[in-house]
Protein backbone atom coordinates (compact mmCIF):
# COMPACT_ATOMS: atom_id res chain seq x y z
CA UNK A 1 0.00 0.00 0.00
CA UNK A 2 1.70 3.46 -0.97
CA UNK A 3 2.43 5.09 2.20
CA UNK A 4 1.37 9.36 2.53
CA UNK A 5 3.56 11.49 3.76
CA UNK A 6 3.56 15.22 4.39
CA UNK A 7 6.68 16.32 6.10
CA UNK A 8 6.10 20.01 5.53
CA UNK A 9 2.41 21.00 6.62
CA UNK A 10 0.64 23.39 4.20
CA UNK A 11 0.66 26.12 6.70
CA UNK A 12 4.19 26.19 7.19
CA UNK A 13 4.28 26.13 3.31
CA UNK A 14 1.86 28.66 2.87
CA UNK A 15 3.37 30.65 6.14
CA UNK A 16 6.99 30.80 4.30
CA UNK A 17 5.84 31.56 0.44
CA UNK A 18 4.16 34.50 1.87
CA UNK A 19 6.62 35.68 4.04
CA UNK A 20 9.29 35.19 1.01
CA UNK A 21 7.01 37.05 -1.16
CA UNK A 22 6.35 39.45 1.51
CA UNK A 23 9.92 40.45 2.55
CA UNK A 24 10.78 40.06 -1.14
CA UNK A 25 8.34 42.75 -2.23
CA UNK A 26 8.88 45.02 0.56
CA UNK A 27 12.76 44.75 0.42
CA UNK A 28 12.57 45.29 -3.12
CA UNK A 29 10.19 48.00 -3.50
CA UNK A 30 12.12 49.89 -0.29
CA UNK A 31 15.29 49.59 -2.24
CA UNK A 32 14.08 51.23 -5.30
CA UNK A 33 11.95 53.73 -3.42
CA UNK A 34 15.01 54.63 -1.12
CA UNK A 35 17.04 55.25 -3.73
CA UNK A 36 14.66 57.15 -5.83
CA UNK A 37 13.71 59.45 -2.51
CA UNK A 38 17.85 59.73 -1.61
CA UNK A 39 18.08 61.05 -5.11
CA UNK A 40 15.50 63.08 -5.03
CA UNK A 41 15.83 64.60 -2.11
CA UNK A 42 19.99 65.21 -2.91
CA UNK A 43 18.97 67.11 -6.43
CA UNK A 44 15.86 68.92 -4.24
CA UNK A 45 18.91 69.74 -2.20
CA UNK A 46 21.23 71.20 -4.68
CA UNK A 47 18.27 73.19 -6.19
CA UNK A 48 17.94 74.57 -2.83
CA UNK A 49 21.64 75.38 -2.31
CA UNK A 50 21.71 76.89 -6.27
CA UNK A 51 19.09 79.49 -5.00
CA UNK A 52 20.54 80.35 -1.62
CA UNK A 53 23.72 80.47 -3.62
CA UNK A 54 22.43 83.01 -5.96
CA UNK A 55 20.60 85.33 -3.09
CA UNK A 56 23.99 85.20 -1.27
CA UNK A 57 26.27 86.07 -4.72
CA UNK A 58 23.42 89.12 -5.07
CA UNK A 59 23.92 90.08 -1.64
CA UNK A 60 27.77 90.48 -2.29
CA UNK A 61 27.68 92.41 -5.16
CA UNK A 62 25.80 95.24 -3.14
CA UNK A 63 29.15 95.67 -0.78
CA UNK A 64 31.59 93.48 -2.06
CA UNK A 65 34.13 95.28 0.63
CA UNK A 66 32.55 93.86 3.20
CA UNK A 67 33.13 90.02 1.64
CA UNK A 68 34.12 88.08 4.69
CA UNK A 69 32.01 89.76 7.35
CA UNK A 70 29.26 88.99 5.01
CA UNK A 71 30.15 85.33 4.43
CA UNK A 72 30.21 85.00 8.13
CA UNK A 73 26.93 86.10 9.28
CA UNK A 74 25.37 85.09 5.62
CA UNK A 75 26.96 81.15 6.89
CA UNK A 76 25.04 81.75 10.46
CA UNK A 77 21.77 83.07 9.18
CA UNK A 78 21.13 80.13 6.18
CA UNK A 79 22.82 77.18 8.15
CA UNK A 80 24.89 76.83 5.13
CA UNK A 81 28.86 76.50 4.96
CA UNK A 82 30.32 78.95 2.66
CA UNK A 83 33.24 79.02 0.79
CA UNK A 84 34.97 81.87 -0.98
CA UNK A 85 38.05 80.82 -3.23
CA UNK A 86 39.66 83.05 -5.13
CA UNK A 87 40.83 82.64 -8.97
CA UNK A 88 44.29 81.41 -8.25
CA UNK A 89 42.47 79.00 -6.09
CA UNK A 90 43.23 80.81 -2.67
CA UNK A 91 40.97 80.58 0.01
CA UNK A 92 39.27 84.02 1.09
CA UNK A 93 36.96 82.87 3.62
CA UNK A 94 35.30 79.40 4.49
CA UNK A 95 33.02 78.49 7.32
CA UNK A 96 33.01 74.81 6.52
CA UNK A 97 33.61 72.91 9.61
CA UNK A 98 36.70 71.47 10.33
CA UNK A 99 37.63 67.81 9.36
CA UNK A 100 34.70 67.81 6.40
CA UNK A 101 35.98 66.75 3.04
CA UNK A 102 34.08 67.21 -0.09
CA UNK A 103 32.60 63.17 0.47
CA UNK A 104 30.90 64.74 3.35
CA UNK A 105 28.87 67.30 1.70
CA UNK A 106 26.49 68.74 -0.63
CA UNK A 107 27.57 71.60 -2.36
CA UNK A 108 27.07 73.94 -5.28
CA UNK A 109 28.99 77.05 -6.94
CA UNK A 110 28.43 80.15 -8.69
CA UNK A 111 31.03 82.63 -9.70
CA UNK A 112 31.06 85.92 -8.80
CA UNK A 113 31.02 89.27 -9.84
CA UNK A 114 34.98 89.98 -8.89
CA UNK A 115 35.72 86.25 -10.66
CA UNK A 116 35.89 84.64 -7.26
CA UNK A 117 34.04 81.17 -6.92
CA UNK A 118 31.60 80.78 -4.03
CA UNK A 119 30.70 77.66 -2.43
CA UNK A 120 27.16 77.01 -0.31
CA UNK A 121 27.13 73.18 1.06
CA UNK A 122 25.52 71.27 3.64
CA UNK A 123 26.69 68.20 5.77
CA UNK A 124 25.40 64.85 3.73
CA UNK A 125 24.59 63.30 6.99
CA UNK A 126 21.23 65.22 7.06
CA UNK A 127 20.29 63.63 4.19
CA UNK A 128 21.54 60.62 5.63
CA UNK A 129 19.19 60.82 8.38
CA UNK A 130 16.11 61.32 6.45
CA UNK A 131 16.81 58.04 4.14
CA UNK A 132 17.40 56.30 7.20
CA UNK A 133 13.94 57.03 8.73
CA UNK A 134 12.81 56.34 5.37
CA UNK A 135 14.34 52.98 5.64
CA UNK A 136 13.15 52.52 8.89
CA UNK A 137 9.61 53.43 8.19
CA UNK A 138 9.57 50.63 5.05
CA UNK A 139 10.83 47.96 7.31
CA UNK A 140 8.45 48.53 10.08
CA UNK A 141 5.88 48.54 7.27
CA UNK A 142 7.48 45.35 5.62
CA UNK A 143 6.87 43.73 9.92
CA UNK A 144 3.27 44.92 9.61
CA UNK A 145 2.89 43.19 6.00
CA UNK A 146 4.63 40.16 7.14
CA UNK A 147 1.81 39.87 10.40
CA UNK A 148 -0.74 40.54 7.83
CA UNK A 149 0.59 37.84 5.80
CA UNK A 150 1.18 35.06 8.34
CA UNK A 151 -2.24 35.74 9.29
CA UNK A 152 -3.96 35.13 6.01
CA UNK A 153 -1.72 32.27 5.21
CA UNK A 154 -3.25 30.89 8.77
CA UNK A 155 -7.07 32.03 7.08
CA UNK A 156 -5.87 30.37 3.94
CA UNK A 157 -4.86 26.91 5.52
CA UNK A 158 -8.39 26.91 7.83
CA UNK A 159 -10.01 27.61 4.88
CA UNK A 160 -8.39 25.29 2.32
CA UNK A 161 -5.32 23.00 4.14
CA UNK A 162 -8.31 21.64 6.53
CA UNK A 163 -11.10 20.62 3.89
CA UNK A 164 -7.78 18.93 1.96
CA UNK A 165 -6.38 17.06 5.60
CA UNK A 166 -10.00 15.60 5.34
CA UNK A 167 -10.08 14.71 1.99
CA UNK A 168 -6.51 12.75 2.81
CA UNK A 169 -8.25 10.86 5.49
CA UNK A 170 -11.46 9.48 3.54
CA UNK A 171 -8.60 9.20 0.65
CA UNK A 172 -6.86 6.56 3.18
CA UNK A 173 -10.02 5.19 4.54
CA UNK A 174 -10.62 4.16 0.95
CA UNK A 175 -7.06 2.36 -0.03
CA UNK A 176 -8.04 0.42 3.01
CA UNK A 177 -12.27 -0.29 1.64
CA UNK A 178 -13.74 1.86 4.18
CA UNK A 179 -16.35 3.13 1.87
CA UNK A 180 -18.40 4.97 4.50
CA UNK A 181 -16.16 7.84 5.09
CA UNK A 182 -17.24 10.86 3.29
CA UNK A 183 -15.84 14.27 3.11
CA UNK A 184 -18.12 17.02 4.92
CA UNK A 185 -18.64 19.89 2.72
CA UNK A 186 -19.00 23.13 4.28
CA UNK A 187 -18.86 25.64 1.13
CA UNK A 188 -19.97 26.07 -2.06
CA UNK A 189 -16.51 27.82 -3.46
CA UNK A 190 -13.70 25.20 -5.46
CA UNK A 191 -12.54 23.24 -2.40
CA UNK A 192 -16.66 22.48 -1.44
CA UNK A 193 -17.11 21.27 -5.09
CA UNK A 194 -14.27 19.22 -5.17
CA UNK A 195 -15.16 17.85 -1.79
CA UNK A 196 -18.69 17.06 -2.97
CA UNK A 197 -17.25 15.32 -6.61
CA UNK A 198 -15.03 13.49 -4.15
CA UNK A 199 -17.85 11.93 -2.69
CA UNK A 200 -19.71 10.90 -5.49
CA UNK A 201 -16.83 9.32 -7.08
CA UNK A 202 -16.40 7.33 -3.74
CA UNK A 203 -19.91 5.93 -4.38
CA UNK A 204 -19.00 5.13 -7.81
CA UNK A 205 -15.69 3.56 -6.61
CA UNK A 206 -17.79 1.56 -3.95
CA UNK A 207 -20.30 0.12 -6.46
CA UNK A 208 -17.65 -0.63 -8.95
CA UNK A 209 -15.46 -2.49 -6.29
CA UNK A 210 -18.81 -4.66 -5.49
CA UNK A 211 -19.65 -5.13 -8.91
CA UNK A 212 -16.05 -6.28 -9.94
CA UNK A 213 -15.66 -8.09 -6.41
CA UNK A 214 -18.82 -9.86 -7.15
CA UNK A 215 -17.94 -10.89 -10.57
CA UNK A 216 -14.65 -11.70 -9.53
CA UNK A 217 -16.16 -14.21 -6.69
CA UNK A 218 -18.40 -15.78 -9.37
CA UNK A 219 -15.33 -16.08 -11.92
CA UNK A 220 -13.31 -17.82 -9.11
CA UNK A 221 -16.30 -20.24 -8.21
CA UNK A 222 -17.09 -20.85 -11.73
CA UNK A 223 -12.93 -21.46 -12.57
CA UNK A 224 -12.56 -23.89 -9.12
CA UNK A 225 -15.58 -26.01 -10.05
CA UNK A 226 -14.42 -26.78 -13.57
CA UNK A 227 -12.97 -29.89 -14.19
CA UNK A 228 -10.97 -28.45 -17.40
CA UNK A 229 -7.54 -27.00 -16.23
CA UNK A 230 -7.79 -23.28 -17.43
CA UNK A 231 -4.58 -21.21 -17.77
CA UNK A 232 -3.86 -17.66 -18.76
CA UNK A 233 -0.43 -15.64 -19.92
CA UNK A 234 -0.17 -12.15 -20.58
CA UNK A 235 2.49 -11.19 -23.55
CA UNK A 236 5.25 -11.34 -21.56
CA UNK A 237 4.43 -14.69 -21.05
CA UNK A 238 3.69 -14.74 -17.96
CA UNK A 239 1.04 -16.59 -16.16
CA UNK A 240 -2.07 -14.25 -14.76
CA UNK A 241 -4.24 -16.81 -14.26
CA UNK A 242 -4.66 -20.98 -13.28
CA UNK A 243 -7.69 -22.33 -11.78
CA UNK A 244 -7.47 -25.63 -9.82
CA UNK A 245 -7.75 -28.13 -12.10
CA UNK A 246 -4.97 -26.27 -14.11
CA UNK A 247 -2.53 -26.71 -10.57
CA UNK A 248 -3.21 -30.18 -10.00
CA UNK A 249 -2.69 -31.36 -13.26
CA UNK A 250 0.88 -29.72 -12.99
CA UNK A 251 1.19 -30.97 -9.51
CA UNK A 252 1.42 -27.08 -8.44
CA UNK A 253 -0.11 -24.87 -6.58
CA UNK A 254 -2.20 -22.44 -8.52
CA UNK A 255 -0.88 -19.21 -6.66
CA UNK A 256 2.88 -20.83 -6.89
CA UNK A 257 2.02 -20.85 -11.04
CA UNK A 258 1.06 -17.12 -11.27
CA UNK A 259 3.81 -14.84 -12.50
CA UNK A 260 5.97 -17.17 -13.52
CA UNK A 261 7.37 -17.86 -17.06
CA UNK A 262 4.37 -19.78 -18.94
CA UNK A 263 7.26 -23.00 -19.39
CA UNK A 264 8.52 -22.92 -16.25
CA UNK A 265 5.30 -23.09 -14.79
CA UNK A 266 3.86 -25.95 -16.85
CA UNK A 267 7.14 -27.60 -18.03
CA UNK A 268 5.48 -28.24 -21.46
CA UNK A 269 6.80 -27.43 -24.25
CA UNK A 270 4.02 -27.79 -26.71
CA UNK A 271 2.08 -26.09 -24.57
CA UNK A 272 4.45 -22.62 -24.66
CA UNK A 273 4.64 -23.49 -28.34
CA UNK A 274 0.86 -23.53 -28.83
CA UNK A 275 0.52 -20.21 -26.33
CA UNK A 276 2.61 -18.37 -28.30
CA UNK A 277 1.03 -19.63 -31.99
CA UNK A 278 -2.25 -18.18 -30.50
CA UNK A 279 -0.69 -14.24 -29.72
CA UNK A 280 1.73 -14.26 -33.07
CA UNK A 281 -1.41 -15.59 -35.19
CA UNK A 282 -4.39 -14.02 -33.08
CA UNK A 283 -6.30 -16.93 -33.36
CA UNK A 284 -7.91 -20.05 -31.79
CA UNK A 285 -6.16 -23.51 -32.44
CA UNK A 286 -7.02 -27.00 -30.95
CA UNK A 287 -3.85 -29.55 -30.19
CA UNK A 288 -3.94 -32.68 -28.12
CA UNK A 289 -0.53 -33.41 -26.26
CA UNK A 290 1.27 -35.23 -23.56
CA UNK A 291 1.21 -33.79 -20.35
CA UNK A 292 5.13 -34.49 -19.91
CA UNK A 293 7.45 -36.32 -22.27
CA UNK A 294 7.14 -39.79 -22.18
CA UNK A 295 3.85 -39.47 -19.62
CA UNK A 296 0.91 -41.42 -20.38
CA UNK A 297 -1.57 -38.92 -19.35
CA UNK A 298 -2.98 -37.53 -22.46
CA UNK A 299 -4.92 -33.77 -22.68
CA UNK A 300 -6.28 -32.21 -25.20
CA UNK A 301 -6.06 -28.05 -25.49
CA UNK A 302 -7.91 -25.17 -27.10
CA UNK A 303 -5.81 -21.79 -26.49
CA UNK A 304 -7.73 -18.72 -27.65
CA UNK A 305 -6.61 -15.23 -27.82
CA UNK A 306 -7.60 -12.81 -24.38
CA UNK A 307 -8.73 -9.24 -26.41
CA UNK A 308 -9.31 -5.73 -24.62
CA UNK A 309 -12.09 -3.81 -25.73
CA UNK A 310 -10.36 -2.06 -28.52
CA UNK A 311 -9.06 -5.34 -30.30
CA UNK A 312 -5.94 -5.38 -28.75
CA UNK A 313 -4.35 -8.55 -28.17
CA UNK A 314 -3.37 -9.16 -24.10
CA UNK A 315 -2.24 -12.47 -23.97
CA UNK A 316 -3.94 -16.09 -24.47
CA UNK A 317 -6.28 -18.45 -22.22
CA UNK A 318 -5.74 -22.77 -22.97
CA UNK A 319 -8.64 -25.01 -21.72
CA UNK A 320 -7.26 -28.35 -20.91
CA UNK A 321 -8.86 -31.73 -20.61
CA UNK A 322 -7.79 -34.64 -19.33
CA UNK A 323 -7.84 -36.94 -22.06
CA UNK A 324 -5.92 -39.99 -20.43
CA UNK A 325 -9.42 -42.14 -19.01
CA UNK A 326 -11.44 -41.23 -22.74
CA UNK A 327 -8.68 -42.55 -24.54
CA UNK A 328 -8.04 -45.58 -21.72
CA UNK A 329 -11.78 -46.42 -22.72
CA UNK A 330 -11.43 -46.14 -26.22
CA UNK A 331 -8.89 -48.75 -25.43
CA UNK A 332 -10.80 -50.61 -23.47
CA UNK A 333 -14.14 -50.68 -26.12
CA UNK A 334 -11.51 -52.03 -29.12
CA UNK A 335 -10.72 -54.84 -26.50
CA UNK A 336 -13.90 -55.58 -25.22
CA UNK A 337 -15.22 -55.77 -29.58
CA UNK A 338 -12.11 -57.76 -29.39
CA UNK A 339 -13.18 -59.83 -26.97
CA UNK A 340 -16.94 -60.06 -27.70
CA UNK A 341 -15.86 -60.51 -31.46
CA UNK A 342 -13.89 -64.06 -29.94
CA UNK A 343 -16.22 -65.31 -27.18
CA UNK A 344 -19.28 -65.10 -30.37
CA UNK A 345 -16.99 -66.79 -33.20
CA UNK A 346 -15.73 -69.64 -30.43
CA UNK A 347 -19.30 -71.16 -30.20
CA UNK A 348 -20.54 -70.30 -33.97
CA UNK A 349 -17.29 -71.96 -35.72
CA UNK A 350 -18.52 -74.86 -33.27
CA UNK A 351 -22.07 -74.97 -34.41
CA UNK A 352 -21.29 -74.67 -38.26
CA UNK A 353 -18.90 -77.37 -37.88
CA UNK A 354 -21.09 -79.83 -36.74
CA UNK A 355 -23.96 -78.91 -39.05
CA UNK A 356 -21.33 -79.15 -41.93
CA UNK A 357 -20.93 -82.61 -40.46
CA UNK A 358 -24.56 -83.37 -39.98
CA UNK A 359 -25.07 -82.70 -43.55
CA UNK A 360 -21.47 -84.57 -45.16
CA UNK A 361 -22.76 -88.11 -43.16
CA UNK A 362 -25.86 -90.47 -42.66
CA UNK A 363 -29.16 -88.69 -41.27
CA UNK A 364 -30.05 -92.28 -40.80
CA UNK A 365 -27.74 -92.65 -37.80
CA UNK A 366 -30.19 -91.31 -34.82
CA UNK A 367 -27.15 -91.77 -32.30
CA UNK A 368 -24.64 -89.62 -34.46
CA UNK A 369 -26.93 -87.19 -35.14
CA UNK A 370 -28.26 -86.69 -31.52
CA UNK A 371 -24.85 -86.35 -30.67
CA UNK A 372 -24.39 -83.83 -33.06
CA UNK A 373 -27.56 -81.95 -31.60
CA UNK A 374 -26.73 -82.50 -28.35
CA UNK A 375 -23.23 -80.46 -29.20
CA UNK A 376 -24.90 -78.08 -31.37
CA UNK A 377 -27.89 -77.09 -28.70
CA UNK A 378 -24.64 -76.82 -26.04
CA UNK A 379 -22.86 -74.43 -28.00
CA UNK A 380 -26.34 -72.56 -28.65
CA UNK A 381 -27.25 -72.51 -25.21
CA UNK A 382 -23.54 -70.74 -24.42
CA UNK A 383 -24.15 -68.13 -27.00
CA UNK A 384 -27.61 -67.04 -25.71
CA UNK A 385 -25.86 -66.91 -22.35
CA UNK A 386 -23.56 -64.95 -23.62
CA UNK A 387 -25.50 -62.63 -25.24
CA UNK A 388 -27.76 -62.29 -22.46
CA UNK A 389 -24.83 -61.11 -19.87
CA UNK A 390 -24.12 -58.31 -22.71
CA UNK A 391 -27.75 -57.23 -22.36
CA UNK A 392 -27.31 -57.10 -18.49
CA UNK A 393 -24.23 -55.37 -19.16
CA UNK A 394 -25.97 -52.91 -20.99
CA UNK A 395 -29.11 -52.57 -19.40
CA UNK A 396 -26.73 -52.09 -15.75
CA UNK A 397 -24.54 -49.21 -17.50
CA UNK A 398 -27.51 -48.17 -18.59
CA UNK A 399 -29.31 -47.99 -15.68
CA UNK A 400 -31.85 -49.76 -16.95
CA UNK A 401 -31.37 -52.74 -15.14
CA UNK A 402 -33.73 -53.32 -12.23
CA UNK A 403 -32.09 -55.29 -9.19
CA UNK A 404 -33.97 -57.59 -7.03
CA UNK A 405 -33.68 -56.92 -2.98
CA UNK A 406 -35.24 -59.69 -1.65
CA UNK A 407 -33.57 -61.84 1.29
CA UNK A 408 -30.69 -64.31 0.48
CA UNK A 409 -29.09 -66.76 2.56
CA UNK A 410 -25.35 -66.25 1.39
CA UNK A 411 -24.56 -69.86 2.88
CA UNK A 412 -26.99 -71.41 1.12
CA UNK A 413 -25.59 -69.78 -2.23
CA UNK A 414 -22.46 -70.61 -1.42
CA UNK A 415 -23.56 -74.17 -0.61
CA UNK A 416 -25.13 -74.83 -4.24
CA UNK A 417 -21.90 -72.92 -5.62
CA UNK A 418 -19.45 -75.79 -4.12
CA UNK A 419 -22.39 -78.74 -4.74
CA UNK A 420 -22.11 -77.80 -8.90
CA UNK A 421 -18.46 -77.36 -9.08
CA UNK A 422 -17.72 -80.67 -6.60
CA UNK A 423 -16.96 -82.98 -9.58
CA UNK A 424 -14.57 -80.28 -11.18
CA UNK A 425 -13.12 -79.50 -8.11
CA UNK A 426 -12.20 -83.56 -7.21
CA UNK A 427 -11.08 -83.80 -10.73
CA UNK A 428 -7.68 -81.52 -9.51
CA UNK A 429 -8.12 -83.28 -6.17
CA UNK A 430 -8.94 -79.65 -5.11
CA UNK A 431 -10.55 -78.83 -1.57
CA UNK A 432 -13.84 -76.50 -1.28
CA UNK A 433 -14.36 -75.71 2.35
CA UNK A 434 -17.70 -73.17 3.11
CA UNK A 435 -16.93 -71.94 6.71
CA UNK A 436 -20.00 -69.99 7.28
CA UNK A 437 -21.75 -72.45 9.84
CA UNK A 438 -24.67 -71.01 10.46
CA UNK A 439 -27.18 -68.76 7.69
CA UNK A 440 -25.61 -64.99 6.82
CA UNK A 441 -28.58 -62.97 5.54
CA UNK A 442 -28.68 -60.57 2.97
CA UNK A 443 -30.61 -58.22 0.74
CA UNK A 444 -30.22 -58.35 -2.96
CA UNK A 445 -30.60 -60.05 -6.46
CA UNK A 446 -30.55 -63.73 -5.35
CA UNK A 447 -29.73 -64.76 -9.13
CA UNK A 448 -26.78 -62.03 -9.74
CA UNK A 449 -25.74 -63.20 -6.52
CA UNK A 450 -25.54 -67.01 -7.27
CA UNK A 451 -24.29 -66.15 -10.64
CA UNK A 452 -21.68 -64.05 -8.32
CA UNK A 453 -20.79 -66.68 -5.85
CA UNK A 454 -20.10 -69.67 -8.62
CA UNK A 455 -17.64 -67.25 -10.64
CA UNK A 456 -15.51 -66.82 -7.82
CA UNK A 457 -15.51 -70.14 -6.15
CA UNK A 458 -14.90 -71.56 -10.28
CA UNK A 459 -12.22 -69.35 -10.43
CA UNK A 460 -10.32 -70.72 -7.33
CA UNK A 461 -10.85 -73.86 -8.56
CA UNK A 462 -9.98 -73.20 -11.77
CA UNK A 463 -6.26 -71.89 -11.26
CA UNK A 464 -5.55 -73.52 -8.06
CA UNK A 465 -2.69 -75.89 -7.96
CA UNK A 466 -2.92 -79.75 -7.99
CA UNK A 467 -4.16 -80.75 -4.13
CA UNK A 468 -4.76 -77.10 -3.51
CA UNK A 469 -7.73 -75.82 -1.31
CA UNK A 470 -10.31 -73.28 -1.57
CA UNK A 471 -12.12 -71.71 1.37
CA UNK A 472 -15.32 -69.53 1.60
CA UNK A 473 -15.54 -67.03 4.66
CA UNK A 474 -17.83 -64.20 5.74
CA UNK A 475 -17.12 -60.89 8.38
CA UNK A 476 -19.62 -59.62 9.75
CA UNK A 477 -19.10 -55.61 9.66
CA UNK A 478 -21.53 -52.70 11.24
CA UNK A 479 -24.23 -52.54 8.31
CA UNK A 480 -22.52 -54.88 5.86
CA UNK A 481 -20.51 -58.17 5.30
CA UNK A 482 -17.92 -59.08 3.36
CA UNK A 483 -17.44 -62.42 2.02
CA UNK A 484 -13.97 -64.06 1.14
CA UNK A 485 -12.96 -66.60 -1.24
CA UNK A 486 -9.39 -67.54 -0.85
CA UNK A 487 -7.74 -70.39 -3.07
CA UNK A 488 -3.92 -71.59 -2.95
CA UNK A 489 -3.13 -70.99 -6.31
CA UNK A 490 -1.01 -68.36 -7.91
CA UNK A 491 -3.06 -65.56 -7.52
CA UNK A 492 -3.51 -62.32 -9.54
CA UNK A 493 -0.18 -60.73 -10.92
CA UNK A 494 0.32 -56.73 -9.48
CA UNK A 495 0.14 -55.89 -13.18
CA UNK A 496 -3.79 -56.98 -13.76
CA UNK A 497 -5.26 -55.97 -10.15
CA UNK A 498 -6.57 -52.76 -12.22
CA UNK A 499 -8.18 -54.70 -14.87
CA UNK A 500 -9.94 -57.54 -12.86
CA UNK A 501 -13.13 -55.78 -13.52
CA UNK A 502 -12.72 -55.03 -17.14
CA UNK A 503 -15.30 -57.00 -19.61
CA UNK A 504 -14.25 -60.20 -20.71
CA UNK A 505 -11.02 -59.73 -18.89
Amino acid sequence: MRKWSFTKPLLFKLTSLALVVTLLSVGVTTFFVARFARDTLQQRTRTDLLTDAQIIRLTLAEEPARLREQIMSLATVSERMLKVVDASGEVIVDTTEPGLSSEDLIAVEVVLEDGCTLQVAIKDDEITSIFGGLVRGSILIGILVAVAAIGVAYLLNRAIANPLRDLLTVVRRLQEREFGRKVLVQSTDEIGQLGKAFNELSETLEELFFTISDRQGTLDTVLSSMDDGVVAVNMRREVILANKAAADLFHLDSEAMLGKNQFEATRNEELSRLLEKTMDAKDSFSQEMRLRPGSERTIAVTSSPLEDQHGKIQGAVAVMRDMTSLRHLEQMRQQFVANVSHELRTPLTSIKGFVETLLNSDLNDKQLAARFLGIIDTETDRMIALINDLLDLSRIESGKQSLKKDPVDMKKVFDEAVLLLQSKADAKHVTIENNMYSPVIVEGDEKLLKQVALNLVDNGVKYNTEGGRVWIEAEQGLDSVEFIVGDTGLGIATEHLDRVFERFY
